[in-house]
């Protein structure tokens, strides 16, 4: 017992300190900052490899008083640690548990959890027909979210189906978050365009559906959306045998556990295998979507947001991203740098100057592609 005890404590130390070896700044941004963090800031790197480097050192400093000290323990010995990690696992699951409503604290603050629901199809969507203010006082938001639950410049009435029509969908940055309606870019397109403006989100299939002269598809990317796609708390997208395949959330017992919950869906790491496998994923959803928008007679373009100073393609850490699920499948898209000044100030996502920017960039790209097509 003194042995192997010993022998997994030396074991630790050593793999920590590989690991404080491995863990650099390219290894950092591409299976914890790009998949997991929007916007990303790569901080405290040093700090992590220092830490696990620490620890490495103290566990094998300490392997073998530690494997001598665990392998004098007594079996009564051995059962008071086992219920003690039982225990503290089942406290843990209470607190966590406390005070919540149906929904984890972790995830009820987020946007679209304060003015929509779950939905068993989509995962969530918004409540129709009424207007939500958000955020600080200072910064007040209105959303107002038409008859087809999409963001409009107001909660009455709903999109002409006969118009032609911009689509624009994807996540916050689409949605407008902490911008008024008519400031998102959404909002300069359409009127620079002379388009209609629908906010499609999850649910372009239905969006298309209802329209009858769609113009253009603009979808909007972030890198985080690769550990978004893959979390299991809510119905998703899945690949079998190379298609598309919509599944529910995760419903056995251990799915229900907070604890579980916390590991698997919110823990800031993606190995090489789970990237693989939502680039996978990922890579299937934009070309659905790119299909799915050409098939309706509308013109589809990806806007890829990154926080930073106008640079080149290869100068972005997200690059091995842009250029496999874009690049590679040919898939029509404009790469827009967001200027750290341009964000909103203790949020995040682009302010008004950033997303007039956006709108620019997004029509020029445009005009470009269907004065190529004609």
């Amino acid at each position: 017992m003194r042995w192997i005890a010993t022998t997994l404590c030396a074991a630790c130390g050593a793999a920590l300190l590989v690991a404080a070896r491995a863990l650099d700044v390219r290894w950092f941004d591409r299976h914890v900052l790009l998949p997991w963090y929007y916007p990303w800031a790569p901080t405290g790197v040093s700090d992590v490899r220092v830490a696990a480097a620490v620890c490495g050192v103290v566990l094998l400093a300490l392997a073998w008083p530690l494997g001598r000290g665990l392998a004098r323990s007594s079996l009564a010995g051995w059962l008071r640690i086992s219920l003690a990690i039982v225990l503290g696992l089942a406290t843990s699951e209470v607190v966590l548990r406390f005070k919540e409503h149906g929904t984890p604290y972790w995830r009820s603050l987020k946007l679209e959890f304060l003015f929509g629901r779950e939905d068993p199809r989509f995962g969530w969507v918004l409540l129709p027909s009424r207007t939500t203010v958000l955020g600080p006082k200072k910064r007040r938001t209105s959303y107002a979210i038409d008859a087809w639950g999409d963001r409009a410049a107001s909660d009455a009435g709903a999109p002409d189906p006969e118009l032609p029509s911009l689509i624009v969908s994807g996540e916050s940055i689409a949605v407008g978050h902490g911008v008024p309606y008519e400031e998102t870019f959404a909002a300069h397109m359409g009127k620079d365009l002379g388009l209609q403006v629908v906010h499609a989100y999850l649910r372009l299939d239905d969006a298309l559906a209802r329209l009858k002269r769609p113009a253009a598809v603009v979808t909007t990317f972030v890198p985080v959306m690769l550990s978004r796609n893959v979390q299991d708390y809510r119905a998703r997208l899945v690949l079998r045998d190379g298609a598309l395949a919509l599944v529910p959330p995760a419903h056995r017992f251990l799915a229900r556990l907070r604890l579980r919950d916390l590991f698997v869906n919110e823990l800031p790491y993606m190995s090489e295998t789970d990237l693989r496998d939502s680039m996978q994923l990922t890579a299937a959803v934009l070309r659905e979507t790119a299909r799915t928008a050409r098939a309706h007679g509308a013109e589809p373009l990806f806007a890829i947001f990154s926080i930073g100073a106008d640079r080149a393609l290869d100068e972005h850490a997200e690059a091995f991203i842009v250029r496999a699920l874009f690049v590679e499948q040919r898939l029509p898209f404009a790469l827009i740098d967001v200027h750290p000044a341009e964000l909103i100030v203790g949020d995040g996502h682009p302010g008004p100057e950033a997303h007039h920017r956006i709108a620019q960039v997004l029509e020029g790209t445009l005009r470009a592609r269907t004065s190529r097509a004609q």
